[in-house]
Protein backbone atom coordinates (compact mmCIF):
# COMPACT_ATOMS: atom_id res chain seq x y z
CA UNK A 1 0.00 0.00 0.00
CA UNK A 2 2.40 2.44 1.06
CA UNK A 3 5.44 1.05 -1.48
CA UNK A 4 9.02 2.24 -0.11
CA UNK A 5 7.48 5.12 1.83
CA UNK A 6 6.36 2.28 4.51
CA UNK A 7 8.93 2.59 7.89
CA UNK A 8 7.09 0.47 10.23
CA UNK A 9 4.28 -1.10 11.46
CA UNK A 10 4.11 -0.90 15.58
CA UNK A 11 1.54 -2.87 17.70
CA UNK A 12 1.18 -1.04 21.46
CA UNK A 13 -1.62 -2.78 22.70
CA UNK A 14 -3.45 -6.18 21.56
CA UNK A 15 -5.69 -4.59 19.64
CA UNK A 16 -3.82 -0.90 18.99
CA UNK A 17 -0.86 -0.04 16.21
CA UNK A 18 0.85 2.58 14.82
CA UNK A 19 1.82 2.80 11.23
CA UNK A 20 4.66 5.06 10.58
CA UNK A 21 4.91 6.30 7.11
CA UNK A 22 7.65 8.86 5.19
CA UNK A 23 4.47 10.46 4.02
CA UNK A 24 0.98 10.50 4.19
CA UNK A 25 -1.72 11.20 1.53
CA UNK A 26 -5.54 11.25 0.72
CA UNK A 27 -5.24 7.98 -1.23
CA UNK A 28 -3.53 6.44 1.36
CA UNK A 29 -6.57 7.08 3.72
CA UNK A 30 -8.81 5.98 1.30
CA UNK A 31 -7.04 2.91 0.70
CA UNK A 32 -7.30 2.38 4.81
CA UNK A 33 -10.82 3.06 4.93
CA UNK A 34 -11.62 -0.19 2.59
CA UNK A 35 -9.84 -2.03 5.67
CA UNK A 36 -12.02 -0.36 8.28
CA UNK A 37 -15.01 -2.78 8.66
CA UNK A 38 -12.52 -6.20 8.70
CA UNK A 39 -10.52 -4.39 11.52
CA UNK A 40 -13.84 -3.67 13.46
CA UNK A 41 -14.83 -7.63 12.90
CA UNK A 42 -11.71 -8.75 14.01
CA UNK A 43 -11.78 -6.58 17.29
CA UNK A 44 -9.31 -4.38 16.39
CA UNK A 45 -8.98 -0.17 16.25
CA UNK A 46 -7.99 1.44 13.26
CA UNK A 47 -4.09 2.20 13.41
CA UNK A 48 -2.57 5.43 13.56
CA UNK A 49 -1.13 6.54 10.62
CA UNK A 50 1.78 9.09 11.30
CA UNK A 51 5.49 10.18 9.93
CA UNK A 52 8.46 9.51 12.52
CA UNK A 53 8.95 13.59 12.41
CA UNK A 54 5.16 13.87 13.19
CA UNK A 55 5.91 11.52 15.84
CA UNK A 56 8.56 13.06 17.01
CA UNK A 57 7.70 16.32 17.23
CA UNK A 58 4.83 15.66 19.55
CA UNK A 59 6.29 13.88 21.91
CA UNK A 60 5.85 17.22 24.12
CA UNK A 61 1.79 17.30 23.44
CA UNK A 62 1.47 13.81 24.31
CA UNK A 63 3.78 12.69 26.61
CA UNK A 64 1.78 10.04 28.98
CA UNK A 65 0.18 8.99 25.71
CA UNK A 66 3.62 8.15 23.83
CA UNK A 67 5.32 6.97 26.84
CA UNK A 68 3.16 4.26 27.20
CA UNK A 69 3.67 2.85 23.49
CA UNK A 70 7.46 3.63 23.99
CA UNK A 71 7.12 1.40 27.05
CA UNK A 72 4.72 -1.53 25.27
CA UNK A 73 5.75 -1.53 21.85
CA UNK A 74 6.19 -4.34 19.38
CA UNK A 75 7.83 -4.15 16.00
CA UNK A 76 5.69 -6.13 13.40
CA UNK A 77 7.32 -5.57 10.16
CA UNK A 78 10.11 -2.36 9.48
CA UNK A 79 12.52 -0.61 11.27
CA UNK A 80 10.99 1.20 14.61
CA UNK A 81 12.05 4.74 14.75
CA UNK A 82 10.83 4.95 18.33
CA UNK A 83 14.05 3.89 19.70
CA UNK A 84 15.53 6.90 18.54
CA UNK A 85 12.99 9.16 20.65
CA UNK A 86 12.53 9.79 24.82
CA UNK A 87 10.48 11.91 26.83
CA UNK A 88 11.80 14.19 28.70
CA UNK A 89 10.83 14.50 32.59
CA UNK A 90 9.87 18.20 32.16
CA UNK A 91 7.13 17.00 30.01
CA UNK A 92 6.19 13.85 32.06
CA UNK A 93 5.70 16.10 35.62
CA UNK A 94 3.42 18.77 33.80
CA UNK A 95 1.18 15.96 32.20
CA UNK A 96 0.87 13.85 35.77
CA UNK A 97 0.35 17.37 37.36
CA UNK A 98 -2.59 17.77 34.90
CA UNK A 99 -3.54 14.51 35.64
CA UNK A 100 -3.47 14.42 39.47
CA UNK A 101 -5.43 18.03 38.80
CA UNK A 102 -8.42 16.65 37.06
CA UNK A 103 -8.29 13.59 39.73
CA UNK A 104 -8.55 16.08 42.61
CA UNK A 105 -11.30 18.40 40.69
CA UNK A 106 -13.31 15.07 39.41
CA UNK A 107 -13.37 13.75 43.09
CA UNK A 108 -14.54 16.92 44.72
CA UNK A 109 -17.32 17.27 41.99
CA UNK A 110 -18.50 13.56 42.57
CA UNK A 111 -19.01 14.08 45.88
CA UNK A 112 -21.14 17.30 45.50
CA UNK A 113 -23.44 15.70 42.81
CA UNK A 114 -24.05 12.86 44.78
CA UNK A 115 -25.81 14.96 47.30
CA UNK A 116 -24.62 12.57 50.34
CA UNK A 117 -26.27 9.55 48.14
CA UNK A 118 -23.81 6.41 49.51
CA UNK A 119 -24.03 4.37 45.95
CA UNK A 120 -23.69 7.21 43.96
CA UNK A 121 -20.39 8.08 46.40
CA UNK A 122 -19.25 4.59 45.51
CA UNK A 123 -19.51 4.97 42.01
CA UNK A 124 -17.61 8.01 41.82
CA UNK A 125 -14.70 6.02 43.84
CA UNK A 126 -14.92 3.41 41.57
CA UNK A 127 -14.57 5.45 38.20
CA UNK A 128 -11.98 6.97 39.78
CA UNK A 129 -9.82 3.90 40.44
CA UNK A 130 -8.96 3.14 36.79
CA UNK A 131 -7.68 6.52 36.18
CA UNK A 132 -5.21 6.49 39.92
CA UNK A 133 -3.79 3.69 38.78
CA UNK A 134 -2.69 5.15 35.65
CA UNK A 135 -0.89 8.15 37.50
CA UNK A 136 0.76 6.22 40.08
CA UNK A 137 2.29 4.17 37.47
CA UNK A 138 3.02 7.68 35.94
CA UNK A 139 4.45 9.11 38.82
CA UNK A 140 6.36 6.26 39.73
CA UNK A 141 8.36 6.48 36.62
CA UNK A 142 8.68 10.45 37.01
CA UNK A 143 10.62 9.29 40.27
CA UNK A 144 12.78 6.46 38.72
CA UNK A 145 10.96 3.59 40.29
CA UNK A 146 8.95 2.55 37.15
CA UNK A 147 5.80 0.13 38.57
CA UNK A 148 2.79 -1.51 37.67
CA UNK A 149 1.28 -4.08 40.01
CA UNK A 150 -1.20 -2.56 42.77
CA UNK A 151 0.88 -4.20 45.68
CA UNK A 152 4.08 -1.91 44.29
CA UNK A 153 2.30 1.11 43.00
CA UNK A 154 0.91 1.28 46.97
CA UNK A 155 3.84 0.21 48.52
CA UNK A 156 5.61 3.60 46.03
CA UNK A 157 2.85 5.93 46.94
CA UNK A 158 3.62 5.82 50.69
CA UNK A 159 6.89 5.97 50.52
CA UNK A 160 7.66 8.17 48.18
CA UNK A 161 4.60 10.39 48.05
CA UNK A 162 2.99 10.05 51.54
CA UNK A 163 -0.33 8.30 50.72
CA UNK A 164 -1.67 5.74 53.12
CA UNK A 165 -0.79 2.33 51.49
CA UNK A 166 -3.63 0.37 52.73
CA UNK A 167 -6.04 2.69 50.97
CA UNK A 168 -4.12 2.85 47.95
CA UNK A 169 -3.96 -0.89 47.67
CA UNK A 170 -8.03 -0.74 48.52
CA UNK A 171 -8.68 1.46 45.49
CA UNK A 172 -6.49 -0.03 42.97
CA UNK A 173 -8.47 -3.38 43.49
CA UNK A 174 -11.59 -1.80 42.13
CA UNK A 175 -10.58 -2.32 39.01
CA UNK A 176 -11.05 -6.23 39.69
CA UNK A 177 -13.38 -5.95 42.20
CA UNK A 178 -16.12 -2.75 41.50
CA UNK A 179 -18.10 -4.18 44.33
CA UNK A 180 -16.02 -3.35 46.99
CA UNK A 181 -16.32 0.72 46.35
CA UNK A 182 -18.97 1.15 48.76
CA UNK A 183 -16.71 0.16 51.72
CA UNK A 184 -14.60 2.87 50.85
CA UNK A 185 -17.18 5.54 51.14
CA UNK A 186 -16.53 6.34 54.54
CA UNK A 187 -12.56 6.81 53.60
CA UNK A 188 -13.59 9.28 50.62
CA UNK A 189 -12.07 12.32 53.46
CA UNK A 190 -8.89 10.51 53.72
CA UNK A 191 -8.93 9.78 49.73
CA UNK A 192 -9.47 13.56 48.84
CA UNK A 193 -6.59 14.30 51.10
CA UNK A 194 -4.28 11.27 49.97
CA UNK A 195 -5.04 12.98 45.98
CA UNK A 196 -4.07 16.76 47.74
CA UNK A 197 -0.91 14.70 49.08
CA UNK A 198 -0.19 13.83 45.32
CA UNK A 199 -0.66 17.09 43.66
CA UNK A 200 1.43 18.73 45.99
CA UNK A 201 3.76 15.95 45.33
CA UNK A 202 3.83 16.93 41.66
CA UNK A 203 3.65 20.22 42.06
CA UNK A 204 7.22 20.49 43.88
CA UNK A 205 8.84 17.62 41.91
CA UNK A 206 12.28 18.44 40.54
CA UNK A 207 14.37 15.93 38.60
CA UNK A 208 17.06 14.43 41.17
Amino acid sequence: MFGDRFVALVAYEPTAALVFVSSVTPGDLDALAVLVETWQRDGLRTPLVMTPAEFRRSVDAFPLEYQAILDRHLVLAGRSPLTEISVSAADLRRACEVQARAQLIHLREGWIESAGHADELAEVIERSAGPLRVLLANVARLNGTPADDPDTLARTAEVIIGMPADLVSALLTLEAAPERSRALVPRLPDYLAAVETLWAFIDTWRAR
